[in-house]
């Protein structure tokens, strides 16, 4: 109004110019977008001239074409009622300025269709639902406008078309606003987009809907408008959400989103709204409120289905009453879901790119753990722990990592998390972060492979990048970037609509739906986006070395991208590289990391050997560089700068494997070409010289600089990996200038670089070349080996010498600290002042440890009380102000405390640091004890703790940290603290408890003098049980007689008050017990009682009998006393068989001791599972053995009498009627899959000669089958197929009472139709016998399942299970308690469901065949089919080691080292033909070594080879022919495998480490077994672990020495395999892993003896085969073989009676294996060489 009254009031004007301190052509230039508009309907050119004159102009149209003043008036003109609006407008336009005359009106909508589409969606937000209809109109008439010309689909309408090109743009320019940082735009304003965007939604659906009738275009058409928006509104919306001023009406306009979206869509945003609802519900309007629920109602109404199916992802609405209705809906859909789903739920929820979706799920996850930490404890701890617990704890980690710095709160929750968690041992449990990373093998050139690459940079980095960045100018570029990248990947707007209609129809259109659907819709936008660069960015030369003149590591690693992005070479490389050079100046230094290593090489291979000199130069300068000014920044900068260029050389090594693997498989061998003059045409990009050129540079950075470098930045692997290679060139170039080498320094050095590593074998490895060791190097190997007493009297003399030194001092009170010497520890902390000095604040962790491990609390206020506020530089001083806060009843303060401690820890975990469990090992640990402190302190909001409870979860806990004795030893002492402190109300008892539970730990570890301490402690609280771990202390010194009398006093005192006696399987601290527990502590000491006067051997048998009998009595439901009652009995058994018949009491004889085993053995397994494998084996064998013997007439070596005999024959029968009753019990007591783990030896012996026997064993299957018919199946089905008529019959015989049981009663088997399943089963047998039987003519390398093989693929589906390791293995409960209900196999267990034609053929003499198996998971599945093989003894073989892998595991040390043995299953499908798992990327040693020797021109002659073999072994003055040489004509290469495979130091080390253990493991089982023919196809190794792989088990128990050249090693370690160990050979780790196998071999002989027995007794299977010639060494019965396999446990050479150690048998062995006469006498194809 004052503007148009300008020229009659221009008073008016001045004034409120004057009030704004501003002239008039000011006021008018700055109003003149809102002014011009209606000057312009009001007909005012005079004044519009005026106004232009204020801005400086000359005419009226100079101001009226302005984008801004052009938008406004459009948008002002289109909403006028207009009887012709497009007329009119143009009219009054011309009126303004005569130039409009030459101009049309379409021209202005299509040039400005965004602005003035927003401001008419502003338009019709601002009014009310009735008065849109003008501002309504007028965007159709501006969609009409810009759509002409422009070409639109059929179909269409113009408004429609208008949405679905312009979303983007419109989202751009509204988010601005509502984002603006400047604080230029008013809270008012951003609510009109807010409702400008609402507008859009509603619009867009509605004029698509009503436009197009054809349902599957409509909705084509709006998922396109969705999806090129979605992101942006979503992330706009959300932004919004946490302002104020516009979460209401953000929420508006979400709430319109999620109801306009069909159910096909809305999936991507279902779990977000509902966080957001609870997340702000508290702060929303009221009207806002209802809006929230009139939402889910429509939800309810239109999404059933979907709410249903994502039930686990939707948050809770218990904290808001007003959604009370839903949440009770909502809670009986989420108790259909077990616990274990529900975990998976909250995984998939916490790695969820939303933020509020996070946090919503952690704040619902921390009450959830809470409530079910169970389900997780006992899974960790298991045989085979649940995937779900690693999954969790990784999206956990990763959230955590995610959101450290910008969201506190999220990480603050996660750490909580893990801490309910608990420290999960890493052994048991993995969550290793999954790697992604990309590797351009041919530098670019092919287009495909270029394309591969960008898709990988965008999906990985620029569209993370571009959703992080907050600088716009950060953001327009990158948005630049991604769309030319996009356009060179051939994306455009059109794939969207292809991936849709023509899902995989080609390669572009799989590439983009390959791609993440988050991705995508951040990167659709881009696919017609015009985003252009105004000018061209001049880059600079940069001259070599650009380091050190880059002092930082940024500008450093930007000069240097930046430099090599101009020498892209090669058509797709310079329209990939250049592109990216604005993003490396204007963003973080991530994007330039990441493209560095792939430009090097790309300069590398195609560039000039200049540039190949300059970047080899450029890396060695950063690496070899040695600052003068050694401050911490530059400290950092140089190591930051050499991460980045190990980056580069881990890239390069890798790419070089990778194309010299190329090479060997074309055939051709690599030959370096090192005169360059002499390349000819074409040569440039032959394979060969690439990977010279690669070469070339990587040789210009010698290995020991690398290495020194790598310990500085603590990258101690690749320290280790690159100082061998120096050691090895130092000895290569040494022997080949016959020169003598100083390997004593180089190992001194790889000494320290193995302090570092978290290895506990390496040092004594070293050590072991080290002819003399110094005092430094001893006590480093002691501290290693964690033999802390023999440290401290050194460092105890050292102090004493150098009382000042305060590093001497940290490494005694270590030594105090890790031997729980603390009260020793105070007493040389006395007198401790000067509080904050350096020296002090090293020593004060120490300090406040031990004062509250020793409850020292006075001490522990002296020493905190001179820290000046809170002090968390180290964890355990924070830990002490918490239990100061609770001793001082300030629990505000140790609440306070705790939640910063858990805080710091969070902040610590980054992404370096959480890549697996085990390098985040210390925080978890730290988030466990912080949790533990909160139970215990009694601060806790839970209300009426039961302590018992808290006992057994705080049990459970500590269980899970597995191996880590330390650490349970930590948590133990900071529990007792606590509980000192708590509002509990702990007792004495509690407190006594839990230092018992110490001190059996630490005996169990063999610290005697930690485990004394202990005990002392517990008995000065007045725990009378002490005694019983005094007793036990006594017995592990030797002082047997004395702990017997111990013991029997103590249980003649009945001190059964704290139960702490002895659970192999549990840890237990607990309060005083109710009458039941009381009975099993009493049962555990009588138990132990009897064990020792059984072992002593001082006493008659009959009263060791009693004695175990009053511990089963005393606790009848415990399975440990019937195990060992029954063990006692089979001992008897055992001694009575050993006499001869004669001899023998007649309790033997009649059966009375084997029915006496067997049913203490059915007691034991009904009240558990832990020795499952050592009582059912042995029972069913005894049973079994004992019904064959009752149809028998009795030897008359055993009676004279023919009265005698016919009484014992009778007494047979008696007894085993007896057995008959008992197992018929157990059949219906036990639970099927308890039978199952037994079941090959249960169809074995399905032939019994006794019917009555058969009768049972018939039952046991049929309840098996009926249960568990998915795996069971498989065996049966087997005897079915058999060739003996007989057992072939009884297998028909089962199947048909399994049918009929069905009919007659409800299967177990979860409703399964088991008669359907069997039949089924059938037909899938039959084809596979089919496939394995079927000849094949030729030697075809692969062929078709259905016409060459005869398979009808109509035999799948089937419901049985892939025969898999995983799917036939029974889990096993871990808590005797859950027997009954335990479930042995997964709900969701893979089936087949069908199989691949194409099958390859092997070429071996059966010519077996693998055939590929579509599981009901989606994945395929590899099977060998083995025909004319029995594979039952490959089969009872597998389970032998399987229970190897059982004693290893329960190992503390075994599973620290992860000692194991790699099985597979085996499924015969008769006695002639069967399946094998198949393993993936396996390659066998000789395949390895040959390829290795052929690349060096090495070959081997065999008959030259046989002649010199031959030679060698005609007298011992020759055998030097094999060491100098035979050996010297192959040196060791198997070293390089490693390399190539592994190239990543990392990676290399723990492939090495595992190669190591797993073949030291199967050297010792092996030997054992009498495994002999390792020759080199018979041991492989895993391409991606490098774990060692064993096959062909036919030549068993010392077969061996029966060939024609007996075999005199007990097992393959020629010199490549002890050369691959690393620089140490067999020392280290292979001997340790040794020795740890061959110690658990002897601690479970009972245990595989029993499992051997039943083998070796099966009358089905011969596992002894015939000898090739006799051999009085080599055993021909099974008792033989039986004594041999003992002996060779007990550490029995051949010919000696007396055992050696476990130490003194692992060397004697290792001789054996690498003595030149054994290994020269082997024969030819032993290759004992190579």
């Amino acid at each position: 109004m004052v503007v148009r009254d300008l020229q009659t009031c221009p008073q008016t004007i001045q004034l409120l110019s004057d009030l704004l301190s501003m002239s008039v052509s000011e006021f008018l230039k700055e109003t003149q977008h809102h002014t011009l508009p209606y000057l312009i309907l009001l007909k005012k050119k005079d004044i519009i001239l005026r106004v232009a004159q204020a801005s400086g102009g000359d005419s009226t149209w100079s101001i009226c074409v302005k984008d801004k003043n052009l938008t406004a008036t459009l948008a002002l003109l289109f909403v006028q009622e207009f009887t012709d609006v497009e007329g009119t407008t143009m009219a009054l336009l011309r009126e303004a300025s005569p130039m409009f005359d030459k101009l049309e009106l379409e021209e202005f909508a299509q040039s400005l269709p965004i602005p003035v589409a927003a401001e008419l969606l502003k338009t019709a937000g601002d009014q009310v639902s009735g008065n849109k209809s003008r501002a309504h109109q007028a965007i159709q008439i501006l969609a009409s406008l810009a759509s002409k010309k422009v070409g639109q689909s059929k179909g269409k309408t113009s408004v429609g078309w208008f949405f679905e090109t312009y979303v983007l743009g419109l989202m751009t320019q509204f988010a601005e606003s509502i984002n603006d940082v400047g604080l230029r735009i008013s809270s008012l304003e951003k609510r009109r987009c807010l409702r400008a965007i609402e507008e859009m939604i509603k619009l867009a659906k509605r004029y698509i809907v009503d436009g197009l009738p054809q349902v599957s275009t409509t909705e084509y058409i709006f998922v396109v408008f969705f999806l090129r928006g979605v992101s942006q509104i979503c992330a706009c919306l959300q932004s919004a959400l946490e302002v104020d001023d516009l979460r209401d009406q953000a929420f508006s306009a979400w709430a319109t989103m999620v109801v306009t979206l069909t159910e096909d869509d809305i999936g991507v945003l279902l779990g977000n709204t509902f966080s957001i609802v609870v997340q702000y519900w508290n702060v929303f309007r009221p009207e806002t409120q209802q809006r929230a629920v009139d939402m889910i109602e429509s939800l309810l109404r239109t999404c059933n289905g979907l709410i249903q199916s994502g039930i686990s992802t939707i948050p809770s609405l218990k904290s808001i009453p007003a959604l009370s209705k839903f949440e009770l809906e909502f809670g009986k859909l989420r108790n259909q879901v077990d616990v274990r789903h529900q975990y998976e739920a909250f995984s998939a929820r916490c790695q969820h790119e939303n933020v509020t979706v996070v946090e919503q799920a952690l704040s619902e996850l921390v009450p959830f753990l809470q409530n079910n930490q169970t389900f997780l404890h006992i899974s960790a701890v298991s045989e085979q722990p649940d995937a779900v617990i690693g999954e969790l704890t990784r999206s956990i980690l990763d959230a955590c990592v995610r959101f450290n710095d910008s969201r506190p709160g999220i990480a603050s929750l996660c750490a909580q998390s893990l801490g309910l968690i608990g420290c999960l041992d890493p052994n048991r449990v993995e969550a290793v972060r999954g790697k992604k990373d990309i590797l351009v093998q041919d530098n670019f050139e092919r287009a495909d492979e270029a394309i591969e690459f960008v898709i990988f940079f965008l999906q990985e980095i620029l569209v993370k990048a571009f959703l992080s960045a907050t600088d716009p100018k950060a953001q327009g570029f990158l948005a630049y970037v991604i769309q030319e990248l996009l356009k060179f990947c051939a994306f455009d707007t059109g794939i969207t609509l292809r991936s849709r209609l023509d899902g995989n129809s080609n390669a572009n259109v799989r590439r983009w739906l390959a791609i993440p659907l988050s991705v995508r819709n951040t990167l659709t936008p881009f696919l017609n986006s015009r985003y252009s660069l105004k000018v061209n960015i001049l880059k600079p030369e940069s001259t070599y070395p650009i380091f050190p003149s880059e002092r930082s590591h940024g500008s450093w690693l930007r000069a240097f991208v930046l430099d090599l992005l101009g020498k892209a070479v090669g058509e797709n490389a310079a329209m990939i590289f250049p592109v990216c050079i604005r993003v490396i100046r204007a963003q973080d230094i991530s994007i330039a990391n990441f493209l560095l290593p792939f430009v090097a090489l790309n300069v590398i291979v195609g560039g000039t050997d200049q540039q190949r000199v300059d970047i080899g130069g450029e890396l060695l300068a950063v690496l070899d560089h040695q600052p003068l000014d050694d401050t911490h920044i530059r400290r950092e900068s140089l190591k930051h700068s050499s991460e980045t260029v190990f980056q580069v050389l881990d890239y390069l090594s890798r790419w070089m494997q990778e194309r010299k693997k190329q090479i060997a498989s074309s055939g051709r061998t690599l030959t370096a070409k090192k005169d360059k003059s002499t390349q000819v045409e074409g040569d440039e990009k032959s394979l060969e010289v690439q990977v010279y050129r690669v070469e070339q540079v990587l040789s210009m950075i010698p290995a020991d600089i690398i290495s020194r470098r790598a310990v500085e930045c603590k990258s101690y692997a690749r320290a280790l990996f690159h100082w061998e290679m120096y050691i090895r060139q130092e000895r290569d170039s040494a022997q080949t200038n016959d020169k003598e080498v100083q390997l004593e320094r180089l190992f001194e050095r790889m000494q320290d670089i193995y302090t570092q590593i978290d290895e506990p074998d390496g040092i004594e490895g070293i050590s072991a070349h080290l002819h003399v060791l110094n005092i430094d190097q001893q006590i480093l190997e002691h501290r290693k080996a964690g033999r802390w007493t023999a440290v401290q009297s050194w460092y105890e003399l050292l102090l004493a010498e150098n009382p000042d030194d305060i590093n001497i001092k940290v490494n005694l009170l270590t030594c105090l600290k890790e031997s729980g010497q603390h009260e020793v520890l105070l007493n040389n902390l006395e007198g401790l002042s000067q509080p904050n000095t350096s020296a002090t604040l090293k020593l004060l962790p120490f300090a406040v440890e031990a004062s509250w491990v020793t409850g020292k609390w006075d001490k522990l206020e002296e020493y905190l009380s001179g820290l000046t506020g809170s002090y968390s530089g180290d964890f355990n001083v924070g830990i002490g102000q918490a239990l100061l806060a609770l001793y001082k009843n300030d629990r505000e303060k140790f609440s306070e405390i705790i939640r910063q401690l858990r805080e710091n820890v969070a902040k610590g975990l980054t992404s370096p640091t959480t890549v697996s469990l085990q390098a985040c090992h210390d925080p978890m640990l730290k988030l466990h004890v912080l949790t533990d402190v909160e139970y215990l302190s009694g601060t806790s909001k839970q209300k009426d703790v039961d302590r018992s409870s808290l006992f057994e979860l705080l049990d459970r806990r500590l269980e899970v940290v597995g191996a880590f004795l330390s650490d349970k030893l930590y948590l133990l002492g900071l529990r007792r603290a606590t509980m000192q402190l708590s509002s509990l109300n702990m007792t004495k008892d509690d407190i006594a408890s839990a230092w018992l539970t110490s001190a059996r730990l630490a005996r169990k570890a063999n610290f005697i003098h930690q485990s004394f301490n202990a005990v002392l402690h517990a008995s000065q609280l007045g725990a009378l049980s002490a005694t019983i771990e005094h007793s036990r202390l006594l017995w592990a010194e030797g002082h047997h007689r004395k702990a017997i009398q111990s013991l029997e006093g103590a249980i003649a005192a009945n001190v059964f008050r704290v139960h702490n006696f002895d659970s192999a399987s549990s840890v237990t601290t607990s309060i005083t017990l109710p009458q039941e527990q009381q009975n099993i502590h009493s049962a555990r000491a009588n138990l132990l009682l009897a064990k020792w006067l059984d072992t002593a051997g001082q006493t008659q048998s009959q009263s060791i009998i009693l004695r175990y009998q009053k511990a089963c009595s005393a606790h009848i439901r415990w399975e440990k006393g019937h195990y060992y009652l029954g063990r006692h009995y089979n001992k008897l058994f055992e001694s009575e068989r050993a006499l001869p018949p004669n001899k023998r009491a007649q309790t033997f004889v009649n059966g009375e001791i084997a029915k006496l085993v067997i049913q203490s053995y059915l007691r034991s397994l009904s009240y558990g599972a832990k020795y499952i494998f050592q009582t059912l084996p042995r029972l069913l064998t005894l049973w079994l053995d004992l019904g064959a013997e009752a149809e028998e007439p009795v030897d008359p070596k055993a009676g004279n009498h023919e009265e005698f005999r016919a009484h014992i024959f009778q007494q047979r029968k008696k007894m085993l009627a007896t057995v008959h009753t008992a197992v018929k019990r157990y059949i219906e007591k036990l639970p099927a899959f308890v039978w199952f783990t037994a079941f090959p030896q249960i169809v074995a012996r399905i032939c019994h000669p006794n019917t009555s026997v058969y009768s049972i064993l018939q039952d046991i299957i049929v309840k098996v089958v009926s249960t568990h018919p998915q795996q069971a199946l498989w065996a049966l089905l087997a005897i079915v197929r058999s060739s003996s008529g007989p057992r072939a019959n009884r297998g028909n015989q089962c199947l048909a009472k399994i049918k009929d049981n069905v009919k007659r009663s409800r299967p177990e088997a979860s409703g399964v139709d088991v008669r359907t399943m069997v039949l089924q089963g059938q037909k899938l047998s039959t084809q596979l016998l089919h496939v394995c039987e079927a000849e094949i003519v030729g030697k075809p390398t692969s062929v078709s399942l259905m016409k060459d093989l005869g398979f009808n693929h109509r035999a799948a589906p089937c419901p049985l299970v892939v025969p898999l390791e995983t799917t036939l293995t029974a889990s096993l409960p871990t808590i005797p308690d859950t027997m009954k209900r335990h479930e042995a196999f997964a709900r969701d267990t893979v089936t087949v469901a069908a199989f691949l034609d194409e099958v390859a053929v092997l070429n071996s003499l059966q010519r077996p065949r693998k055939v590929s198996v579509r599981g009901s998971d989606g994945r395929v599945y590899g099977l060998l089919c083995k025909p004319k093989d029995d594979l039952r003894k490959d089969q009872r073989l597998m389970t032998f080691n399987g229970m190897i892998n059982r004693s290893l595991k329960k190992d503390a040390e075994a599973s620290l080292r992860r000692l194991y043995i790699k099985t597979y299953a085996v499924t015969p499908l008769n006695e002639e033909c069967g399946l094998i798992e198949w393993v993936d990327n396996l390659k066998p040693l000789r395949d390895i070594l040959l390829k290795l020797y052929k690349s060096k021109s090495i070959s081997p002659n065999y008959p030259e080879l046989r002649i010199l073999l031959d030679e060698a072994c005609s007298s011992p003055s020759k055998l030097s022919i094999f060491s100098e040489k035979i050996l010297p004509s192959f040196p060791p290469v198997f070293h390089e495998w490693f390399i190539e495979m592994f190239p990543e130091p990392g990676a290399w080390f723990a492939a090495r480490l595992k190669y190591t253990r797993s073949c030291a493991v199967m050297s010792m089982v092996g030997m054992v077994l009498g495994l002999g023919d390792r020759h080199g196809e018979n041991i492989l190794f895993e391409e991606g672990n490098g774990g060692t792989f064993h096959v062909d088990f036919n030549c068993l128990f010392d077969k061996g020495l029966t060939f024609e050249k007996p075999e005199k090693v007990p097992f393959r370690l020629t010199h490549n395999m002890v050369d691959a160990f690393g620089i140490y050979g067999y020392e280290g780790p292979f001997r340790k892993s040794c020795e740890l196998t061959m110690k658990i071999l002897r601690q479970n002989e009972d245990t595989l003896m029993t499992i051997l027995e039943a083998f070796l007794y099966d009358p089905t299977t011969d596992f002894i085969g015939k000898k090739r010639k006799s051999n009085s060494e080599v055993p021909d019965t099974p008792r033989g073989v039986l004594d041999s396999v003992q002996n060779k446990v007990r550490g029995l050479l051949q010919g000696e009676s007396v055992p050696l150690s476990v130490e003194g048998h692992v060397h004697e062995l290792i001789q054996q294996a690498v003595s030149p006469a054994n290994l020269a006498a082997m024969y030819i194809g032993w290759c004992a060489f190579l």
